[in-house]
């Protein structure tokens, strides 16, 4: 009969593949998140009488296992959003219209929209579907979703009538899209949050069908976005910013000489490193972040100039709120303006609360011509540094450290590591 590996989320069933590792969905999970959970075809009476054979029952039920709400962020830096669902499900709905068309019915298909589609999927919360009993009866196997016509209105699908449970019904009938589409569809159910996305892999390894090694948590080679910043402190923030508030994505993340001597110091260096690789056509992934000064801002304006091809991108730290009204040091003395896209390097993302320092104030420099701007900088930015390397983690996670201008330079940096395209 073989043997199937499946990836569920609250025991519905969203790929499936038998004899084979099918598709590999290592990329959703983190270290950690390997364990173990009581799987159907495991005789637990035999290993009940074989206590002995305990290790080989670890084996068997190995998984890897995490909430839905974790889930989410990793679909997202690689693209999939609410919206590829969308476009997923017309593309099944006008196969379904097409094969319609065909037929000798006169009628034509009343197929719910992917808004109705997308109520339908999230009007019952997945853990709350009977999962257990098994039923000959096909009525009765529907449970309570027996009386919801809405069923009836979607596009018809190979599996539409391989059911024997509530669960596996409303799997059947709904999970028609890829799983990482229909992950998408149920999050959008709050109730659904905190469901377990499984990848049951244990019994597949047990039989001998595939290797254990294949099995790895992690963001693949190919899905790795390196960032290239101007200077080693900017790739030293961002790494330990997204380490503790963006822990569960940070695996997507390379960056060039976090710890050891940077290559390429200022934005002048930043742009021949990018034509540089330009030139040699390398595949990676690659998101060049640059200040949000006058001196990011000729650079972004240099960068944009290269037509990066779709695996490269340049992106500004994000314009702040914080920022529009900053106290500058000029000729003229202490004025309050607007320093972003003049004066807002990183440091100026982080807590600029120091009690035993002055309010922060930026420091005009020179004027770049090129664009129209004067440049500063924040005075006294190595000790703003220093005082974020010295806060431990559940500070920065937790508080009292301000970090909502460096939650808001996270999510603009994954918003563009999303929009990097791997290489063809």
């Amino acid at each position: 009969m073989g043997t199937s590996i499946e990836l569920t989320i609250a025991g519905i069933s969203l790929s499936y593949a038998k004899n084979h590792m099918g598709l590999d969905f290592g990329f959703l999970f983190q270290e950690g998140d390997e364990t173990r959970r009581k799987l159907d075809g495991i005789d637990y009476e035999y290993y009940e009488e074989h206590p002995d054979e305990s290790a080989d029952l670890v084996e068997f039920e190995e998984v890897f296992a995490r909430p839905l709400a974790r889930i989410l962020p990793r679909l997202r830096l690689l693209g999939s959003t609410i919206e590829t669902a969308r476009a997923e499900y017309e593309a099944v709905m006008a196969e379904a219209l097409e094969i319609n068309s065909h037929t000798t019915s006169p009628e034509k298909p009343n197929y719910l929209t992917f808004e109705e589609y997308c109520s339908l999927a999230c009007r019952y919360p997945l853990s709350a579907l009977e999962n257990g009993a098994e039923f000959d009866d096909e009525e009765k196997a529907k449970g309570k979703l027996v009386a919801d016509k809405d069923f009836q209105r979607l596009p018809w699908t190979d599996n539409a009538d391989m059911y024997w449970s509530e669960a596996s019904y409303f799997s059947a009938k709904v999970a028609i899209l890829s799983a990482s589409s229909m992950l998408q569809v149920f999050g959008l159910n709050p109730a659904n949050q905190n469901a377990d996305v499984v990848w049951e892999f244990g019994p597949l390894v047990h039989s001998g069908y595939e290797s254990r090694s294949l099995f790895q948590p992690g963001a693949r080679r190919n899905q790795k976005v390196l960032i290239a910043t101007e200077g080693a402190s900017d790739a030293r923030i961002i790494k330990r910013a997204l380490d503790i508030l963006r822990a569960d994505v940070t695996d997507f993340f390379n960056f060039v000489d976090v710890d050891e001597r940077h290559h390429f110091w200022g934005t002048g260096n930043l742009v021949k490193f990018a034509e540089g690789i330009l030139r040699i056509d390398i595949h990676n992934k690659v998101l060049f972040v640059l200040d949000n000064d006058a001196e990011g801002v000729d650079a972004y304006r240099k960068l944009d100039a290269l037509n990066l091809p779709p695996n490269m991108r340049a992106m500004l730290l994000p314009n702040v709120d914080e920022f529009r009204r900053f106290p500058a040091l000029g000729p003229e003395g202490v004025s309050y303006t607007d320093i972003n896209g003049r004066a807002a390097a990183i440091e100026c993302y982080l807590d600029l609360n120091l009690p035993k320092y002055p309010p922060a104030q930026v420091l005009w420099s020179n004027y770049k011509k090129d664009i129209d701007a004067w440049h500063g900088a924040l005075q006294f930015k190595e000790t703003y540094q220093k005082h974020f390397y010295d806060q431990p983690p559940e500070m920065l996670r937790d508080g009292p450290y301000e970090t909502f201008k460096l939650q808001k330079l996270m999510d603009a940096l994954i918003d563009e590591a999303a929009l990097v395209l791997p290489s063809d």
